[in-house]
């Protein structure tokens, strides 16, 4: 028989997670296996004894059944083996692959626990509401300092449009921020650029004006704090604007320029018409790439970072295009930053599988754009709630399971279309917002997506909030779900299992210690029985369908 057993005695499958304990996972074909045990002990521990631990499923994604255990041995040196059985079949898995009587020679080694391996994301972070701020779009506090030729709020926006957004607007809505339980606000890029998304840096030492300036900023950070809120600044740090002073002394000098090697210049003299220089998407003369590997280049750009966090008491830091800088500048941003701010947040976007930033040595989190893959394909109705289920497991098989609850689930951002348009149906727009606010993770609202904002692809998605919308029914419902997450510990750090799972009906659990919280949501037009023995309902309601509980039409319902 074909068991497909998958383990290696590090990086995924067996991690620590504590000065003296390390989780091992093995991965095996689903509904194969009754029993799956891991045997271990010391490694230097030669005597005939030998600690037994069943281990469970965490993770089915229809194909492969991923279990873990954790282990504990006080000397943090781990030798250990599994043994499975399949029926009347009983056999350990070793480094050796499959035998029946396995000796010590042939067991896995997890040689020591060395604290530098135990990633540690900050504990304030985990589970918590982002808020992503376009700044420009969000709210203008302070008319003085508008550019030249803002557009009228509301207007349709195009690609070199101003409408005034500012810092001191920002303030002046953190009530409104609050009362979403947002607890990390996730600022657009904010250093001075020539152009309106800032992404392209000319300055990274000087802070835009037009939305307030360094004292303006400061002002945010601390109203912010003041209120239980962090700060998350984005930066780019793969390329800069072809009009910084870095960059303008190679194209001034050529080969002579000091900087020749921060950049990627095929041939001299550097020429914009001829892009003869890596960019940003290979094609984009205006944002040229840094060498990031370059020891300058990075302890340039990393004390860009460290400077700002120390100034200004930053919280943490969203990477743009991270999964195409040199890991060893994370690793070296990591170290800097920690240094500063032991507790400081950094999340790379990443939009594929991103497992190998999340080793404990370079991100707290990424950008889980998967997660929003699979639930546009289910709001869709182009995949059931099992599959969505199973996908979104097969992606979290990527993951050390302490990092589950740090994975920033969205339903959108600045980058793609808004998810009320892509879906084209309110209800299921709600709907999917508030299962990312219940999911594991840590979900992120895009500006405007409690209030259904509408918009196509860029620059269409960057619309000017619209504060008229405010008054919706529906986002009194986002808030609700909002609110009870923000005091629900199962919701923040518990772990998910499935209860039910319909072709446009979902259900699970979610806990953590003594907090459990069931989640049922009903993306169809009919009524879906869910027979469960709620203790009480604190969101939604049930009806009653041939006698039996039902969630309605496009229902949703939290209760324990």
């Amino acid at each position: 028989m074909l068991y497909d057993i998958v383990h290696f005695s590090d990086y995924l499958f067996a991690y620590p997670v504590a000065a003296d304990k390390i989780n091992v996972r093995i991965r095996v074909r689903s509904n194969v296996f009754s029993e799956v045990k891991v045997f271990f002990k010391n490694l230097y521990d030669h005597g005939p004894e030998i600690f037994e631990k069943e281990m469970k499923i965490i993770l089915d994604d229809g194909v492969h059944a991923l279990y873990e255990a954790t282990l504990a041995v006080k000397e943090r040196h781990f030798k250990y083996y599994f043994e499975l059985r399949a029926g009347a079949d009983v056999f350990a898995y070793t480094a050796d692959g499959i035998m029946k009587n396995p000796a010590p020679c042939n067991y896995f080694y997890y040689p020591a626990v060395n604290a530098c391996d135990i990633i540690a994301p900050p504990a304030w972070a985990e589970g918590e509401i982002i808020y992503q701020i376009w700044i420009d779009r969000f709210y203008d506090g302070d008319p003085l300092n508008n550019p030249p030729g803002v557009k009228m709020w509301g207007a349709p926006p195009d690609r070199g449009a101003y409408y005034g957004g500012d810092f001191a607007g920002i303030i002046k809505k953190l009530d409104y921020l609050r009362s979403l339980g947002a607890k990390i606000l996730y600022l657009s890029p904010l250093f001075y650029s020539p152009s309106y998304h800032k992404y392209d840096v000319a300055d990274y030492y000087k802070i835009e004006e037009i939305y307030g300036g360094e004292e303006g900023l400061k002002e945010l950070v601390d109203a912010a704090h003041a209120k239980g809120m962090k700060i998350v600044l984005d930066c780019v740090f793969n390329h800069c604007s072809a009009e910084n002073e870095l960059f303008r002394d190679v194209i001034e000098k050529g080969a002579s320029s000091p900087y020749r090697d921060w950049f990627y210049i095929y041939d001299f003299p550097v020429d914009a018409s001829r892009c003869n220089y890596d960019t940003f998407a290979g094609a984009v003369p205006e944002m040229p790439r840094f060498n990031t590997a370059n020891p300058e280049v990075i302890a340039y750009l990393t004390d860009v970072a460290r400077y700002w966090t120390e100034k200004l008491d930053i919280d943490g830091w969203r990477l743009d295009v991270a999964d195409e800088v040199a890991s060893s500048f994370w690793r070296e941003f990591r170290r800097k930053l920690k240094a500063v701010k032991p507790d400081i947040l950094i999340f790379g976007e990443v939009w594929n599988h991103a497992s190998k930033w999340m080793q404990g040595d370079q991100f707290d989190t990424v950008t889980n754009y998967k997660y929003r893959q699979w639930l546009i394909e289910f709001a869709r109705g182009k995949i059931d709630a099992l599959a969505f289920w199973r996908k979104i497991c097969g992606n979290k098989m990527l993951y050390k399971t302490p990092s589950f609850n740090y994975l920033v689930n969205l339903i959108g951002s600045h980058d793609t279309a808004r998810f009320r348009t892509t879906v084209a149906d309110e209800r299921i727009h709600y709907l999917a917002l508030a299962l990312t606010l219940t999911f594991e993770g840590m979900p992120l609202i895009y500006y405007g997506d409690e209030v259904g904002l509408e918009g196509d692809e860029d620059p269409d998605n960057r619309r000017a909030f619209p504060w008229e919308a405010t008054g919706k029914e529906e986002l009194e419902f986002i808030r609700a779900v909002c609110r009870f997450r923000e005091s629900s510990p199962a919701l923040k750090k518990g772990d998910m299992t499935l209860l039910a799972a319909g072709p446009r009906f979902l259900a699970f659990k979610r806990s953590h210690g003594t907090d459990a919280v069931v989640v049922a949501v009903n993306f169809g037009p009919a009524p879906e029985k869910f027979v469960f023995d709620f203790k009480e309902i604190q969101i939604g309601k049930l009806i009653e369908v041939d006698n039996c509980p039902a969630i309605g039409p496009y229902g949703f319902i939290i209760g324990s």
